[in-house]
């Protein structure tokens, strides 16, 4: 008996250690997500000057639908609150007819829901509006446990991970 209790815990703790592990953000508007890429051009951004926050429009994997827009205008408002609160070198505007120096354009790349698990995949760039060369290049992704957490809390704690590291790079 004691043997098959032993093997049988073995066979669990082994079974946890080996399985992959989901990242999941915490619905909490304090933890941003990881945002990776590049910058391209630093001393661009230093420089600062009038940035266009777009929405985000759905990629190849991302219907466009209520949901894509809600987390689109969601990612846009963490976006922008955050920048404005960091001071950074940008003015910010939201309408897309202003001109501008800086133009963000991005992309919910996939939006895929299983059950209450969600995976979100976002693309995105800023570019110079007049040329369209790129300046900053940024990517992330989540996995969602829509059961602990609010798509829109998500998608806003995923735009201040592109504020964060769009400040980072123009400071």
């Amino acid at each position: 008996m004691f043997k098959n209790l032993l093997f049988l815990l073995i066979i669990l703790l082994l079974g946890g250690c080996s399985s992959p592990k989901k990242i999941i953000i915490p619905d909490s508007p304090a933890a941003a997500p990881l945002i990776t890429g590049s910058v391209v051009n630093p001393s661009a951004l230093e420089k600062g000057g009038t940035l266009v926050l777009s929405s985000f429009q759905p990629g190849t994997g991302a219907a466009a639908d209520d949901d894509t827009d809600r987390m689109s205008l969601m990612m846009i408002k963490g976006i922008k609150d955050t920048l404005t609160e960091e001071n950074t070198h940008f003015t910010i505007f939201t309408d897309e007819q202003k001109d501008s120096d800086f133009y963000l354009d991005g992309r919910i790349e996939n939006y895929e829901r299983k059950g209450n698990i969600a995976h979100l995949i976002i693309d995105g760039e800023i570019e110079f509006s007049e040329t369209g060369e790129k300046v900053i290049l940024f990517q992330t992704s989540a996995v969602i446990d829509l059961k602990t957490q609010n798509l829109k809390t998500v998608a806003y704690q995923i735009g201040v991970g592109i504020a964060h590291f769009i400040g980072r790079g123009s400071s």
